[in-house]
């Protein structure tokens, strides 16, 4: 009986050497992870940083991540900075966590430009060079008018091609009313035919023409599309 305690009293303290390790890994693990994600931001007071917002409500996508620029007021711990707004419109009174905070690059207002060289103007001109000045610059300037008037700028041209409405670009509907000038009407719709003969005249309204302006044609002269067309509904008989 005493031998079976004492082996379980040593498994036991085995198995607690074993948790007292594994917990003591998991713990530098753990503080290994959380030293990667730290912010290794350092602050002096008068930096600018930007603050990272609480998004609330709706819309949360479309909302900034970050408020400001603010200006580092205080630094009381390594942790928590103290903020205060440059504009003085609001005020912070509580610190926030280094870990919100974002270096803010802010340029001066009017940056004076050191590469820009000043080009230095002679104190002293005399008249003679100003006339001298004067004189080929009316030159030049005739001859630049008389270089324009030699070679004219040629005038632009229009590449536009008019063409046709669409419903006179079909030919089956399209019938000559003269030869000699090549003139094109549409028919609308047929409204009767009679009988001419062998054949027979129909009524014809055109395009853009009331009904009381409809013509009598042969159905011979009629376009193809307009023959089927009498054929699958038969106009009225008179």
């Amino acid at each position: 009986m005493q031998k079976y305690f004492s082996d379980l009293k040593d498994r036991l303290n085995i198995i607690w050497e074993m948790i007292v390790q594994n917990a003591k890994v998991s713990g530098e693990k753990m503080e290994e992870n959380a030293n990667f994600k730290l912010n290794e931001l350092k602050l002096s007071i008068g930096d600018y940083v930007y603050l990272q917002r609480t998004l609330t409500g709706q819309g949360r996508k479309f909302q900034p991540l970050y408020d400001g620029p603010f200006v580092v007021n205080s630094i009381p711990s390594p942790h928590l900075i103290k903020l205060r707004d440059p504009s003085g419109k609001r005020k912070l009174k509580s610190p926030v966590h280094i870990n919100r905070l974002k270096l803010a690059h802010i340029r001066a207002p009017d940056p004076q430009n050191y590469l820009v060289q000043v080009p230095q103007q002679n104190p002293v001109s005399t008249s003679s060079d100003s006339d001298s000045e004067s004189s080929q610059h009316e030159i030049n300037t005739e001859q630049d008018i008389q270089l324009q008037n030699d070679n004219p700028t040629p005038l632009r041209r229009t590449s536009r091609v008019v063409q046709k409405p669409i419903r006179y670009r079909d030919e089956n509907f399209l019938s000559e009313i003269s030869s000699c000038d090549g003139a094109q009407e549409k028919i609308k719709r047929i409204l009767a035919k009679k009988p001419h003969g062998s054949s027979f005249l129909c009524l014809v309204q055109l395009i853009g023409e009331p009904a009381q302006n409809a013509k009598w044609k042969p159905l011979s002269e009629l376009p193809p599309k307009a023959q089927e067309l009498i054929i699958a509904r038969p106009p009225p008989l008179v």
